[in-house]
């Protein structure tokens, strides 16, 4: 297994509000963890930055699915790179607001 990073900043397209955002996380959780995904999702005034974590073509076929999401706009790679270990190893995905 390759194991691989990405990093990406976007700006939401309209306001998510909290039970959105919970329903969100439960479904990205559950595909993480039955794809091997782990990693981190920070949102702050309309930004996200999510680092995502796991086999190089799993991540970048999700990396394409979120690029085709229209709640997101001004996509920005920040992170392409090949991983020696997990940062995020415990978390299918962590979340702070």
């Amino acid at each position: 297994m390759s194991l691989h990073s990405l990093r990406y900043q976007s700006t939401i397209v309209a306001p998510i509000a909290e039970e959105d955002m919970r329903a969100m996380l439960v479904k990205a959780r559950a595909f993480n963890a039955a794809n091997q995904i782990s990693g981190m999702l920070l949102y702050r005034d309309g930004q996200f930055v999510q680092v995502l974590e796991g086999e190089e073509a799993t991540i970048r076929i999700l990396y394409d699915k979120i690029l085709c999401d229209p709640r997101h706009t001004n996509m920005q790679m920040l992170e392409d790179a090949p991983l020696n270990h997990r940062k995020f190893a415990s978390w299918t995905m962590a979340y702070r607001s």
